[in-house]
């Protein structure tokens, strides 16, 4: 069935949301306030999918896209958008999102620094698939686990694109194969490329399914220009985990430096670091204005990763109490402390949820979990603490909006919410928000 349709408003995934006889009608790559001829490709009871065939008034958002592989690629969702309409309509899904789900009626500020918005991740992950002729590197197609030979992208460095063919045709004059995910075959299951902004150097990490791995491929892949190490993962289930729980150097460094704020990071190949180093610096500096130090505070930071933010923080407060699961990360971290002379961050190295029950007393508390958000009873033990300002740092506003209602139930009120754009040309957002003891007057 073909229908026009007026799009009011792009939701979740960056999709167009339009109505047609009272059902919600979903459109992928649409502009708010576009009237559009689209044909039903999935309908439910109570809401249907549509693919544009004629975009009959085009958003005044609207660009066409520069990437020849958008729209069927799953990686960007907002390249058809101006740059300035994505930031609009970004704090539009923030403030809409936490109304909605959480009841959070904060309004959402602007993004006050822009990012650079091509070529700015430093990590990229690219699934590797068996062909009838070869081996596919790439991206998903969008909703799908079929595989996108993608041999450019606008959003990483140049040099990945060029290193990653490289081990392509080192992979195929080795007889290794890529992975066939249903029939759960072939060894490259990934290739994961890291670069530092210390030195630029290259980290390419080889996700296998076997623990076996030419050692002549790798030796090759060590010796191409700007690589710095070579390590190897292994993940010999079916699952859609990238990395395995082991990580071992095969070549070289197993780890690269990233710099923020004139800091300099050690993350190793399995540790998390944000993708935008220079939108990191601003996520830094964000959280030190709502943190507003005098020097004397006690900070507990969760999910603290290799330091990036409890480093950033430690020169300015007293204490820092710096909570992480992963013992890769928290290695970093003390290497990153220690070059940095810091002395006041104690690194805890387990579940959050179980450290901060030890935790006596605190003055703020800064999480920053990953998408799926907090346990109920983490927040239960942060609003324990009695905390005068919590800083939450969030990549998924819905998550964030479900937590910030429970805080609120807890007894604290979100003061400021704060977007910055660490994802461009994706419906991804981070969010800052500030919280603090209901009838404060830290306003």
């Amino acid at each position: 069935m073909v229908v026009e349709l007026l799009i009011d408003k792009l939701v979740q995934g960056g999709d167009g949301l339009a109505t047609h006889e009272g059902m919600k009608v979903f459109v992928p790559y649409a502009a708010p306030q576009e009237r559009v001829r689209a044909r039903i490709v999935t309908q439910k009871r109570d809401y249907a999918v549509a693919e544009i065939e004629e975009i009959l008034e085009p958003s005044p958002l609207r660009i066409s896209a520069p990437c020849p592989y958008y729209g069927a690629c799953g990686g960007c969702q907002l390249q058809h958008i101006t740059y300035q309409g994505q930031l609009v309509l970004k704090k539009l899904y923030v403030n809409e999102t936490l109304q909605r789900i959480g009841q959070v009626f904060v309004p959402v500020r602007h993004v006050t620094v822009e990012a650079e918005p091509w070529h700015y991740r430093n990590k990229t992950q690219y699934p590797v698939g068996a062909t009838g002729d070869g081996m596919a590197v790439g991206f998903y197609k969008r909703g799908t686990h079929d595989l996108l030979d993608v041999p450019v992208c606008l959003l990483h460095p140049v040099e990945f694109d060029r290193l990653r063919e490289t081990m392509r045709g080192i992979f195929a004059a080795a007889g290794e194969t890529g992975y066939d995910e249903a029939k759960h075959e072939g060894n490259i299951r990934h290739i994961v490329l890291r670069q530092g902004t210390r030195d630029g150097g290259l980290l390419a990490i080889v996700v296998t399914r076997t623990p076996e791995l030419d050692p002549r491929a790798a030796e090759l892949i060590s010796e191409q220009p700007g690589v710095t190490g070579v390590a190897q993962s292994v993940v010999p289930a079916r699952t859609n985990r990238i990395m395995g729980s082991q990580t071992r150097v095969l070549f070289g460094s197993g780890h690269i430096h990233q710099s923020v704020l004139d800091k300099t990071f050690q993350v190793s190949a399995p540790s998390f670091f944000q993708v935008n180093v220079s939108q990191a610096e601003e996520l830094c500096r964000k959280i030190l204005k709502h943190i507003a130090p005098k020097g004397d505070e006690l900070v507990v930071d969760l999910y603290s990763g290799v330091g990036m933010i409890s480093l950033t923080v430690a020169p300015f407060v007293q204490q820092v109490t710096a909570i992480e699961v992963d013992p890769t990360a928290v290695e970093d971290a003390l290497v990153n402390a220690q070059a940095q002379a810091i002395r006041n961050v104690e690194f805890v190295c387990s579940d959050v949820g179980r450290a901060i029950s030890r935790v006596a007393s605190t003055d703020i508390v800064i999480l920053d979990p990953p998408r799926k958000g907090c346990p109920p009873e983490t927040l239960r033990q942060i609003a324990a603490l009695r905390p005068k300002r919590i800083i939450y740092v969030s990549c998924n506003p819905a998550t964030l909006a479900r937590d910030l209602a429970t805080l609120e139930q807890l007894g604290y009120t979100t003061y400021e919410i704060e977007p910055v754009d660490m994802f461009p040309q994706t419906f991804h957002v981070e969010v800052i928000a500030r919280l603090g003891p209901l009838g404060s007057a830290d306003e």
